[in-house]
Formats: structure tokens, C-alpha cells, sequence
């Protein structure tokens, strides 16, 4: 047989390469230094800052301002579980479903959210455990639960612990929804001016969402970013340990 005229040396791929140009990558500076970095992460861009805001005080803002009366949700107390949690679902923020007396009303008198679904799929698989006076009715509850029978919002409106139903006025400042924060609170329901009809509703991620939003119109909450948390004094410095 004749030998090939490629037998006698077979280059391999690192020769092959030896000819080609570097990466340019090899020798590519990086587009940020390390301070302008260090910068961005802790000065972010932000979007969605409206207008409307840019130098104003914060203190003047009303919460009927940043509410938007799209994300109320009722239901009657005829409706069922199944459904609430449907449309609890597909709702989205602020995760809450208002309970009110019938269609035609906009006032509410109670609330459905992910923790009294919670509290009722304990019911039903039998991991709740009610008050000594509860119990029978609790466990019809839970038999009606586990056949798949209907149940009505307002036979578990009362299963779990509920916040107060705190409102304010559509005209109320910023500062006063902070007051109702600090005490515990995590959303308030904000009503038309004089009137008791829901127009929005108002959470604490909600009015966290607005200054971050809204940071460079507010100077002196935008200054607050960088800072360190112990340079802001949160959180305690004693801290006690049990075993």
C-alpha cells in the first residue's frame, strides 16, 4: 500500500493555533473600576419615578397618591374558598381579597389572604387545633373540607388571627400610615374622602416600593441608601441568647 503523503506529521491543534491572534478578552481592560462598582451596587439606577413627586416633601405625599384603586379585590362572604383562592391567586399584589356584604357594596368588612388559606388547609388536614369551644364546629368544617363540599368565606373568616381593619382617609400623609406601620400593622385599606368605600390598599412593601422608586425625588431619604445599617442605629446591639 502507499503511505499517505499527510502520514509522516499530523499537526495537532495547539500548532494549528500558534498562527491565530490572541483573545482580545486577554488584554481587555475592564469597562468599570472597582470604585464605580462598588458605587453602582450601592447607588442602583431606579425606574418608574414619577414626575409628579420631584420636589416635593416627602411628608406632603397623600396615600390616595400611591394607591392604585386596580388592585382592590372583593368578595362575598357567600363565596367559596376555592374560588377566593382562585382569584387570590391570579390577583397578585397586594395579595389580600376584600370581604364585603354583597356586590353592590365597596366597603369592607373583612379580608382573605395566604394565611387564613393557610389556617384552613390545616383545618382540613387536621393539623389545626382549636379552642376546647370550637372544636365541634371546627370538625364539621374540616369533614366538609375533605368531601369537597362548598364552603363560604364566612364560615372561615374567623379560623386564623387577623390584623385590625385599619382605613385612612384617601387625603392622609405618608407620615401617618408610618404611625400605623410602627404599631404592628401590615397594610392599611385607604377609603374615598369621607365615605367608607375602598380606593386602595396600602402595605408595607407598598410604601417601601415608593420611596425606592421615587429615591431621587426625596433628597433626604435618598441619602439614607448608602449608609450602613449600624450607622442608622437599626436593630439592637444587645442581643440576648437562650438556650
Amino acid at each position: 500500500m502507499g503511505s499517505s503523503p499527510h502520514a509522516g506529521h499530523r499537526s495537532s491543534f495547539a500548532e494549528n493555533m500558534r498562527g491565530l491572534p490572541h483573545s482580545p478578552r486577554a488584554s481587555r481592560q475592564p469597562s468599570l473600576s472597582q470604585q464605580a462598582l462598588q458605587d453602582l451596587l450601592n447607588n442602583p439606577p431606579t425606574k418608574g419615578g414619577d414626575p409628579k413627586f420631584a420636589g416635593r416633601d416627602w411628608k406632603t405625599v397623600q396615600v390616595g397618591e400611591i394607591v392604585d384603586e386596580k388592585q382592590v379585590r372583593f368578595a362575598e362572604l357567600d363565596t367559596s374558598v376555592e374560588e377566593a383562592t382562585n382569584l387570590l391567586i391570579d390577583s397578585g399584589a397586594p395579595n389580600v381579597i376584600l370581604l364585603r356584604e354583597d356586590k353592590s357594596s365597596s366597603t369592607a368588612i373583612g379580608t382573605f389572604d395566604y394565611s387564613d388559606l393557610n389556617s384552613y388547609l390545616l383545618l382540613v388536614v387536621g393539623l389545626a387545633h382549636p379552642d376546647e369551644g370550637d372544636v365541634k364546629s371546627f370538625d364539621e368544617l374540616a369533614k366538609k373540607g375533605r368531601e369537597g363540599r362548598p364552603i363560604p368565606l364566612k364560615d372561615v373568616r374567623e379560623l386564623g388571627r387577623k390584623e385590625p381593619l385599619i382605613t385612612l382617609p384617601a387625603s392622609a400623609d405618608l407620615t401617618k400610615a408610618m404611625e400605623v406601620f410602627g404599631s404592628g400593622v401590615h397594610r392599611v385599606l385607604v377609603v374615598k374622602e369621607g365615605t367608607t368605600d375602598v380606593i386602595g390598599i396600602l402595605t408595607q412593601l407598598r410604601l417601601l416600593q415608593f420611596f425606592w422608586d421615587n429615591r431621587q425625588s426625596f433628597p433626604v431619604v435618598n441619602q439614607l441608601y448608602p449608609s450602613l445599617i449600624k450607622e442608622l442605629n437599626l436593630g439592637t446591639q444587645s442581643v440576648i441568647a437562650i438556650k
